[in-house]
């Protein structure tokens, strides 16, 4: 029995040993290849081997003996995915861009195009989507017609997932469609190439998510299962949680909140067990949180969204996606009863919701002005072989191009301001809708606190209490010569009464008993808001939904119809 100990302790001690001349065999072994074997060693283990680096540096001390440009330049980009790997984005954008440049010097364009890719790669993880599509447009006007087809769908999948960012959807779409049909003709002559499936399951996914922002809900839930179902085939275990996770979001879209809870934590399970998926978990949680608010289960929905904005704090996610977990998140809070901390995590979410749409803008302008007009070149360099007519038709284009974008450009500046703008309107009524429902119980009386000289003006104030307290005016056929009469009076002079103790003309006395009044029937009564405009207006006395409309916006600022869109979100 001591004899067996002593041996486990001496071979114990001796495992750091083996390793050790395992891995300096391993090194030496890799010396001995060529610069063409070496490269393959290093494609295929590139994420598995944890010594890496130090092959790495071999294959590149060689590649400079032999002053191999092309190496020289492939060993830059193997440091740049190993760095883009570990976040560590500056290093990984300068390692790139020397290879760029010696791909530049070697006049390799198939090299060069891959590098431009990678480096506009490293632009859009950092969420810099502007900068992405610009070297992906490089990318494409090299790779267009020199390079392999996977190549040339995998620059096409990253060009229209960039026009989805910029909300261009109907063109995301029709790019995401010709890559489906592409890959199903290439997965039929390749079914077991993993590399085309891994492919095929982010195309599926991303256009399975333009398909639940367009409202195509069946169709997405049928990419999602597509996607899934290929990826019982493969070990792509961030595509099965995206999968998984998109068809809670469909869910949680179609306002199915009680189906979507557990779907969306079933992915949970998954993104928070592996770290290398821990940027799908905040996506997750803005879901699962929009699920318990809509279910009124606020305190679930705050747990929620609380974690999600950790995370993008910790994390630095500047995703335009996120933005919407600081508008949830206020909200939630004002259902909570917490204002103050509603107004600060509102003041954020427009802080970055601007954030975003200027971001958006530089990138619109990007696909409208580089991607879009470099087509229109492409296509018109080929027709100046046969034609004049390019130089006028193309100036036209870019005259015309500028001006839709700048007017574009400063609409949605005020586009975005107004609503702004509106929005503090609307949560500042609700505030002060809100205080006062508290307080009527204590302040409601039968009469007015006046004091008056005239007996028949105190008499007719007390008929007009009457009136609005049992709600007369919401009667159309009361106008200044019927309510006169009720009020035992002419119309002249019960005109008198309430320009003189109510501050207003019969007409605006009118419409704000009205107004008042369906403020708070909208904001307690969901079935009214179900009502069309003009149903709501014949409701409360108005003949003209026009009229309404009109009232409305003098006494708050904004339209029914956004009153009514925005109390939906409460």
């Amino acid at each position: 029995m001591v004899i067996r100990i002593q041996m486990l302790a001496l071979l114990f001690l001796l495992i750091p040993f083996f390793v050790l001349a395992e891995s300096k065999d391993s090194i030496a072994a890799f010396k001995e290849k060529t610069l063409l074997q070496q490269h393959t060693y290093l494609q295929e283990r590139l994420y598995t081997t944890k010594e890496i680096q130090d092959f790495i540096a071999v294959f590149s001390d060689q590649a400079i003996a032999k002053k191999d440009t092309v190496f020289i330049a492939k060993s830059y980009y193997f440091n740049y995915r190993l760095y883009r790997k570990s976040k560590v984005y500056s290093k990984a954008h300068a390692a790139i861009d020397n290879a760029i440049s010696l791909a530049k010097t070697s006049q390799n364009d198939s090299l060069l195009g891959s590098f431009f890719h990678a480096k506009g790669a490293t632009f859009y993880i950092q969420s810099n989507y502007t900068d992405a599509l610009n070297y992906y447009l490089k990318a494409y006007d090299i790779m267009r017609n020199n390079s392999t087809i996977d190549s040339k769908l995998t620059l096409e999948f990253d060009i229209a997932t960039i026009k989805l960012k910029a909300n261009k959807t109907s063109e995301a779409l029709q790019g995401f469609k010709k890559i489906i049909h592409a890959y199903d003709s290439l997965l039929t002559l390749k079914p077991d190439s993993q590399f085309l499936k891994i492919r095929f399951i982010k195309m599926l996914n991303n256009t399975a998510k333009s398909y639940t922002d367009e409202g195509m809900y069946e169709e997405a839930i049928a990419l999602y299962s597509k996607s899934f179902s290929l990826n019982e085939t493969t070990d792509y275990i961030s595509g099965r949680c995206i999968a998984i996770g998109g068809k809670g979001n469909v869910y949680t879209a179609q306002k199915k909140y009680d189906r979507a809870i557990p779907i969306i934590d079933e992915a949970l399970a998954i993104s928070t067990s592996n770290n290398d998926l821990k940027l799908i978990t905040p996506f997750l949680l803005l879901d699962k949180g929009k699920c318990y608010f809509g279910l009124k289960r606020y305190e679930e929905a705050l747990q929620s969204l609380t974690e999600a904005a950790r995370i993008i704090e910790k994390e630095k996610l500047s995703f335009m996606g996120l933005d919407e977990t600081y508008q949830f998140l206020a909200k939630t809070y004002v259902q909570l009863g917490n204002h103050e901390k509603a107004t600060a995590i509102y003041d954020q979410y427009i802080e970055r919701n601007n954030f975003s749409t200027t971001k958006r803008f530089e990138l619109y302008q990007t696909i409208f002005e580089d991607y879009d007009l470099k087509n229109v070149e492409h296509r018109a360099d080929k027709a100046e072989e046969t034609s004049n007519l390019f130089k006028s038709y193309f100036t036209q284009t870019i005259v015309i191009a500028v001006l839709l974008a700048f007017s574009a450009i400063v609409f949605f500046v005020y586009y975005r301001n107004r609503q702004k703008q509106k929005l503090a309107k609307f949560h500042k009524l609700i505030s002060a809708l809100k205080a006062k429902e508290a307080t009527t119980n204590e302040s409601q009386s039968t009469g007015y606190d006046y004091a008056l000289s005239d007996e028949k003006a105190s008499k007719i104030l007390d008929d007009l209490a009457m009136f609005e307290t049992k709600l007369s005016f919401l009667d159309k056929k009361y106008n200044l010569t019927t309510l006169a009469k009720k009020c035992n009076t002419n119309s002249s002079y019960l005109s008198q009464v309430i320009n003189t103790h109510k501050g207003k003309t019969f007409s605006e006395y009118m419409a704000d008993l009205r107004i008042s009044y369906v403020l708070n029937a909208l904001k307690n009564d969901k079935k009214l808001r179900s009502y069309t405009i003009q149903s709501i207006a014949e409701e409360i006395g108005f003949k003209q939904s026009e009229s309404f409309s009109k009232a409305f916006k003098k006494r708050t600022g904004f339209n029914p119809s956004f009153y009514i869109k925005n109390l939906e979100n409460l």
